[in-house]
This record gives C-alpha cells, structure tokens and sequence, in this order.
C-alpha cells in the first residue's frame, strides 16, 4: 500500500505531528510511505493561466514529483492545524494546485480525473477549544477529495490545544485511523 502524507504544519513536532506519528506507528509493515511537507516545499501559487484546461498538468513545474506520488498513492493523509477556520498558506496553496485535476473533470471531461481509487484520513489540530475548525478544514477538502478520486474514511479533529486538552485520546483514535486506509 503507497500512503502519500501531505504535511502542513510548520511544526515537526507539535500536536499534529504527534497525531500523525500515531496514526503511521499503527499502519501495517507493507505500507510505502511518502511524505510532502507544505512548508519544506511550499509550492507556488495557481496563477489560474488555463494551461490545465487544455492539457495535461500546470505550467509551474515545482511540484510535477508530488502530482506523481499522488496519482500513484492507494491513501492519503492530510495532516493540518487550522489557521483562521482555514488551512495554513503553504497547504492552501498546494489545494489550490488541485486546479489541475478540476480543469481534467470538467474542461477536458477526463472523469475520473486520476484512474486510482484512494482512502484519505484528514487530521487536524486547533487551538480553539471547538471542533469547528477542523470541520471547516473538512468541508474544503471534500471537493478536492472528489477530483482526486478519493473518499474520507476518517477524521481526528484535535481541538483546544491553547487551553493544553490532553492529546491522548485523539492520538488512540488517529491509531484507529490506520485500520481505515
């Protein structure tokens, strides 16, 4: 199994990559596991130049080896905190480089955008003390989750880490995560 990690907290070693560290402790020896972190490689920005609805890929040739791991994986995990009821820039901007698989659906009428069906697990962690902005992380990434032939098996919305909740039962559950890819 290719499970595919796209890392985007500035933070090696903060809640959200606890939860992760977590979640791959409990996968299965035979996974392959890739890692792009958001902020190690922040990719550019879409410049929205329309060269994906008329071809294959972006013209911006930053990220053409995270856009092959992708196509390639079997899972993905999407690791996040929440910035504002959003996701941070860098991680935003590689969503947003998803144009390429939209303008693949509904430009080019490739459906599906990419041929291999995968399982994602989406974690976040947000210093509110409310699952609201991990939701709202959520709701964003469905749409994308549909371009790249993908289907959320699991969330781990960690909340309220600026009031120090204990992380320990999110981290049993983003374990539990594993048995879902």
């Amino acid at each position: 199994m290719r499970v595919l990690v796209i890392f985007g907290s500035p933070h090696s070693d903060g809640p959200s990559a606890q939860l992760l560290q977590a979640l791959l402790d409990s996968l299965s020896d035979n996974a392959v596991i890739s890692h792009f972190d958001c902020y190690e490689r922040a990719p550019l920005p879409c410049t929205d130049c329309r060269a994906c609805f008329v071809g294959n890929r972006c013209t911006l040739n930053d990220i053409d080896d995270f856009y092959q791991q992708l196509e390639n994986a079997d899972a993905l995990i999407f690791v996040s905190p929440v910035y504002n009821l959003s996701f941070p820039a860098p991680m935003k901007a590689l969503i947003d480089r998803m144009q390429c698989y939209w303008a693949a659906r509904f430009k080019r009428k490739v459906r599906p955008a990419i041929a291999k069906p995968k399982t994602a697990v989406l974690i976040t962690a947000c210093g509110n003390d409310s699952l609201e902005g991990g939701q709202f992380l959520e709701l964003q990434l469905k749409p994308v989750l549909t371009l790249l032939n993908a289907r959320l098996m699991q969330t781990v919305h960690y909340f309220g880490s600026d009031k120090n909740r204990p992380l320990e039962p999110f981290l049993k559950k983003a374990s539990d995560a594993a048995g879902r890819l």
